[in-house]
């Protein structure tokens, strides 16, 4: 189980943590109190209730960056930016998804797509909205690497000697 069980590193400087070493990042604390000042107080208990569905596939760290605030089980899988009156939603899943809910689908690989999507009220925390978070959460918990094929992981894209260049 490729880095499932290796601690995560943690900057000296902030105390964030993540899955290697030295990894880049803005360094910085803030709070979640930043993100909703001047705002509803409808809207962080929109916020709450989103981090809610996000938890119910189990513990999540909760890092309120300068501009997001992301949510992190070994790695940042999904987030959230604070508008004036909605919630931008954000999530990591490894294959496109067409639902129009997503009003953007982002590729960061051919495998790995971001999808933002728009929460105003608690009805867009529907089930289906649920089952995306949970596959964003298994890959928060790297969980894709652990069902590699063992050839797969050992080989970690090396060509196999006896295969021709």
């Amino acid at each position: 189980m490729r880095g499932s069980r290796r601690p995560l590193w943690r900057c000296p400087k902030c105390g964030h943590r993540f899955v290697t070493r030295n990894l880049w990042h803005s360094c910085t604390n803030h709070t979640l109190a930043e993100h909703f000042k001047g705002k509803p107080p409808a809207l962080r208990r929109l916020f709450d209730r989103y981090l809610a569905v996000v938890r119910r596939n189990g513990p999540v760290t909760v890092i309120p960056q300068k501009s997001r605030i992301a949510f992190q089980v070994k790695v940042r899988f999904a987030g959230a930016i604070i508008r004036a009156k909605w919630i931008e939603g954000a999530m990591w899943l490894r294959r496109r998804v067409s639902d129009q809910r997503f009003h953007r689908v982002e590729a960061y690989t051919p495998r790995d797509f971001g999808h933002y999507f728009r929460i105003s009220r608690a009805e867009d925390l529907d089930a289906t909205l649920a089952t995306y978070l949970a596959e964003a959460y298994a890959i928060g918990r790297r969980e894709h690497l652990d069902s590699k094929p063992a050839a797969a992981k050992r080989s970690r894209g090396r060509r196999p000697k006896n295969v021709a260049r």
